[in-house]
């Protein structure tokens, strides 16, 4: 037998009850509605009790009632919160400041282009804004969390955030990307990559047959969209990512037409998600920016086209 007390209060034809258990010693308010019979006795409705409670309710006055019934599970019930996970309104209404001495609700913008470090042989969290600032770290941290990624990394256009993929990658590796892309990303994969020696094949990333076909043991990278710009063709992520990691190659997505909100990538197999963030994310036409959010073993990454091409 567990004992709890409970305080009523009246309100119209209602008791509005405050639950109070030994074991969680905390107060429920209205984490149940009583009904009213006609004799005052009160049924308990509520999910979180496995039992019925009923007390005899003295209308006239507020009353205090010391109970003794079977709540079962009913205190685990209670400490047992219903965790869902959060909705993108929900991330993005929480960011984390936690740098800020003064919790300000939002992020402060740090204007400078260097900090000052603690001494001549000491260095602080940040020292140049290009390699990093409090701000840019705020946004990263929201990015990854949207993604279900480790680490979001910024940079100054999605271009800039292509370019650095590009860099992990060298003389005679394979890049197999899709035939139907955004023409600066077209630009870069026939005019600009392979002048390091890299060697481009174009598919039609919708036919599993031709992205198969075109791997081979020097691929390190399958780089597609889903949907295409501008032809929005689908390509089922999740089965070129298992033909993309049977090779041994890493699958990057262009996911700057989904965003975050309709599509997570990295949860279908991919292992790099670009956005260029100029575009859905930014939604007004009035910055320019990409992302890459990674995971795993790729949530270390951040090379020299980092800190080239990095926001400020």
């Amino acid at each position: 037998m567990s004992h709890c007390q409970a305080i009523f209060r009246q309100k119209g034809p209602f008791c509005t009850p405050t639950i109070i258990t030994p074991q969680v010693g905390l107060c429920r308010n209205n984490y149940s509605r009583l009904l009213v019979r006609k004799e005052h006795n009160l049924q308990l409705r509520s999910s979180e009790l496995s039992g019925r409670l009923q007390v005899h309710c003295v209308m006239e006055k507020e009353t205090d009632l010391s109970i003794s019934t079977s709540v079962g599970t009913a205190t685990e019930s209670l400490q047992e919160a219903d965790v869902r996970e959060p909705s993108v309104s929900t991330i993005l209404m929480n960011f984390e400041n936690k740098f800020d001495p003064y919790d300000a609700m939002s992020v402060p913008l740090y204007q400078t282009a260097t900090f000052k470090q603690p001494s001549a042989t000491e260095n602080g969290p940040y020292d140049y804004t290009r390699s990093g600032n409090p701000t840019r770290d705020v946004l990263e941290s929201l990015l990854a969390k949207l993604d279900k990624g480790d680490r979001a990394l910024c940079f100054t256009s999605g271009m800039a955030a292509l370019a650095a993929v590009s860099h992990l990658f060298g003389t005679g590796d394979e890049i197999v990307a899709g035939d139907d892309i955004y023409g600066g990303s077209d630009r870069l994969l026939s005019q600009v990559i392979p002048r390091s020696g890299i060697v481009v094949k174009r598919v039609n990333t919708s036919s599993l047959e031709e992205v198969a076909s075109a791997m081979g043991p020097r691929t390190k990278l399958v780089w597609l969209e889903s949907p295409t710009n501008p032809r929005q063709q689908i390509s089922d992520i999740r089965k070129i990512a298992v033909i993309a990691h049977a090779n041994g190659a890493l699958l990057l997505v262009d996911n700057s037409i989904m965003s975050p909100v309709l599509s997570r990538p990295l949860e279908l197999g991919a292992d790099i998600v670009m956005h260029s963030a100029t575009k859905f994310i930014a939604g007004h036409s009035d910055l320019m920016a990409g992302v890459l959010v990674v995971k795993g073993e790729r949530s270390d990454t951040h090379n020299s086209s980092t800190l080239l091409s990095a926001c400020t």
